[in-house]
């Protein structure tokens, strides 16, 4: 028994040994980003998402929040998030906000870059998304006033901010 646990303990020490940075974490000095869809914007031209969510924001500013909603009646965060990314990117998000946290990696708060999904919680069960524009702003749909841009420095959001997610 004891050259058979011999023999498993040497295994497993070598795996580990040979997996070397399997087993570290990702190192995030480069954005990983969507490779891109032809005909639509790189996520990652940062200048080129940030003016295309610019223009979505012109073309929808003001259209109300209606829980559910999808369209120019009214949409809600996650809707609008889902709308913006395949018109804007030619990527299908999921639609409710709990699957887009699932849409992409974490990213810290000081490495988000236009285009990332950022999650707020406002409530115990309620949360938030909107997509950041850059210098921290974002673009997302309020209940109060429509589609519209917000700033991360405004005390409601900096208190709710959760966290980031890059979209691959």
């Amino acid at each position: 028994l004891l050259p058979r646990v011999s023999k498993i303990v040497t295994t497993v020490l070598l795996v580990v040994t040979l997996g070397g940075c399997g087993w570290m974490p990702w190192h995030d000095s480069e954005p990983e980003t969507h490779p891109g869809v032809p005909g639509y914007v790189a996520l990652g031209d940062a200048a080129a998402v940030r003016a295309a969510l610019l223009e979505q924001h012109r073309q929808w500013r003001g259209v109300p929040y209606r829980m559910g909603g999808t369209d120019r009646n009214g949409l809600d965060c996650s809707g609008f998030t889902q709308l913006t990314f395949r018109q804007r990117f030619g990527v299908a998000l999921p639609r409710d906000t709990s699957a887009q946290r699932a849409a992409g990696r974490e990213v810290g708060e000081r490495r988000i870059v236009p285009g990332d999904l950022l999650f707020f919680d406002t409530g115990i069960f309620e949360r938030h998304v909107g997509i950041y524009l850059g210098e921290r702003q974002f673009l997302h749909v309020s209940t109060r006033a429509g589609v519209m841009i917000s700033s991360l420095g405004d005390k409601y959001w900096s208190r709710r901010f959760s966290h980031a997610v890059r979209v691959y």
